[in-house]
């Protein structure tokens, strides 16, 4: 059983990861402070919430998530807060994992925020994928998205085109909740896990 951690910084649903996590068979551990993150063989950064607020709570962690050299997983603001800024909170900057901003969904027809079921569309492989197809549907709630570019494992389609998994080197994201995605979603983590 791998030592799973998930950084604990008030702006993420615990519970339910945690829930989702041991269905999976792993028991997974919540990192209150930087100097646990080493232990781990996992670290997942959950988030819901603003981009400013959860910058500013993550900074404590930013460097020991940084120097890290194992898989990392951003779920939903977690997401975010691994591009270099969001429209959501302008100066604020983000880890950087992946270059490009956050931006908003445009005015228009569609709801703001993105809330509901949503499919993918898998634009590169990469094992966390492995047994995902287009028929699979997962849980959206945000307002913020994404950029596509080279880190773009899939998108999905909401007025505009954005980033719902990215990937580099060991640095994955979801901007969806798999946590909160059935099957699927149970799925991701698994093949997250797996590459611990």
């Amino acid at each position: 059983m791998k030592k799973i951690g998930i950084i604990d910084y008030g702006a993420g649903n615990l519970a339910s990861l945690k829930n989702a996590l041991k269905k999976i068979g792993e028991k997974p551990a919540i990192v209150k402070r930087p100097c646990q993150i080493d232990a781990m063989d996992g670290i997942i950064v959950p988030g819901v919430g603003n981009f400013g607020a959860a910058m500013e709570s993550l900074r404590v962690f930013e460097k020991g998530l940084k120097s890290y050299k194992k898989p990392i997983l951003g779920i939903c603001l977690g997401l975010q807060v691994f591009y270099e800024g969001s429209e959501e909170s302008p100066g604020i900057t983000g880890m950087a994992f992946y270059s490009g901003k956050c931006k908003r969904f445009p005015a228009g027809e569609l709801k703001v925020p993105h809330m509901g079921w949503n499919n993918i569309q898998i634009i590169r492989k990469c094992p966390l994928v492995d047994g995902l197809t287009e028929k699979d549907f997962f849980y959206f709630v945000h307002s913020f998205y994404g950029e596509q570019g080279e880190n773009t494992i899939a998108e999905t389609e909401y007025g505009v085109k954005f980033s719902a998994i990215t990937g580099k080197d060991d640095i994955f994201a979801t901007q969806f909740h798999p946590e909160k995605s059935g099957e699927p979603g149970l799925l991701l983590l698994k093949n997250f896990v797996g590459l611990l």
